[in-house]
């Protein structure tokens, strides 16, 4: 589908300089920047982003108030001004024809894996989720499924620590190291010196452990993605590992895909889910997580995860919600794009929140 930015008022090419051509494809994000960028700096300037928002939305009047917010939640950098990237989550939603936001939606089935049910990570009654996930799954545009997918030697390894197969900060503790006890990773080319909390072998690939329990529905057309693939850095995420160096290729899946909304699920709430939905919500999707589809490894890190949630606009909501709201948003198709700038604005604090989250929910309560 096209994206049609016809002349409506002030044209574009009076504020570029240029002619500016129609019917651009979508994926061609590049075009549609470099013909907003007047001065050719690589970046829109509030006026630019005026024009190109006008042009995109002929019908529908956006107040100085409005522009000014939208520059606020699309300029994620606080730069002051929007980047091709930032452009580019904007026009994953963008409908010309009919001046609102399309709606998509997509389940994303985190870990739900042998190893993390009944396995060397088992989370007490995470098998309960199998059901729920598989009752709700069909009402959705289209499905993920997240694999944690290891290989043998991981830095995440308790194992792996102990046998000095993983660069440690604390040299003097290998070969002692317990499970769920925090070290530092040293720095390599590949990504910074960081802590990582140590767990036993989970999820390596190719091995029982790692796949889906045999009762989850798993079908062709579904999309998936395998994260933590790489020894030196894990990744809690189903978007970026732990450093954000690497991306797993999510993003572009669901930009492929047209979605808008994702809603995440499965294992576990209070690390890999929590992770996933502050990356959803800071890649610019409206994210919402189901409780009663996810099992957390500590209960004591039920209430911290939420608020946490709750502060980067990520709604926590029951699994009868989620497919209510997903057959609304289904009869209704598109949102306005008023709802739109304000669901934006309540995404606002998902990257800085993630950022600051410390590694306490990553051990089981003792």
């Amino acid at each position: 589908q096209a994206f049609l930015l016809e002349s409506q008022g002030t044209a574009m090419g009076q504020c570029c300089g240029n002619s500016r051509k129609s019917g651009l494809p979508s994926n061609d994000t590049a075009s549609i920047f470099k013909a907003y960028d007047a001065n050719e700096n690589g970046q829109l300037e509030t006026s630019e982003l005026a024009f190109f928002l006008r042009d995109a939305f002929p019908g529908t009047e956006l107040s100085n108030e409005q522009l000014d917010e939208l520059l606020r939640e699309f300029d994620t950098d606080k730069s002051g001004t929007i980047g091709l990237n930032e452009l580019h989550a904007f026009l994953r939603f963008y409908d010309p024809s009919s001046k609102t936001i399309r709606r998509k939606t997509a389940l994303v089935v985190i870990d739900v894996q042998n190893d993390f049910i009944s396995g060397t990570l088992a989370v007490q009654t995470s098998e309960e989720i199998v059901a729920i996930i598989n009752n709700m799954r069909d009402q959705f545009d289209c499905v993920v499924i997240s694999y944690d997918w290891h290989p043998h030697e991981h830095c995440s390894f308790v194992e792996s620590a102990n046998d000095g197969k993983v660069e440690l900060k604390e040299k003097e503790s290998v070969g002692t190291l317990k499970a769920f006890t925090q070290v530092t990773l040293l720095g390599d080319a590949d990504r910074a010196e960081h802590p990582q909390m140590l767990y036993p072998r989970h999820a390596v690939q190719n091995t029982w452990g790692g796949e889906c329990h045999k009762d989850l529905v798993v079908k062709p057309e579904d999309m998936s993605v395998y994260k933590g693939k790489k020894a030196n850095i894990d990744s809690y995420s189903a978007f970026f590992d732990n450093c954000k160096a690497n991306d797993t290729g999510l993003t572009k899946q669901l930009e492929d895909a047209g979605v808008t909304d994702v809603y995440c699920c499965g294992l576990v709430f209070d690390i890999c889910v929590k992770s996933s939905a502050l990356h959803g919500a800071e890649m610019g999707f409206r994210v919402s997580v189901i409780e009663d589809a996810c099992k957390p490894l500590s209960e004591s890190e039920v209430l911290p995860t939420k608020k946490v949630l709750n502060e980067a606009g990520v709604r926590v909501l029951s699994s009868a919600q989620a497919t209510e709201e997903v057959k609304q948003l289904a009869a209704a198709g598109n949102i306005a794009l008023g709802d739109f700038i304000h669901q934006v604005a309540n995404h606002k604090h998902a990257a800085i929140l993630h950022r600051a989250e410390s590694l306490s929910s990553h051990c089981p309560a003792p």
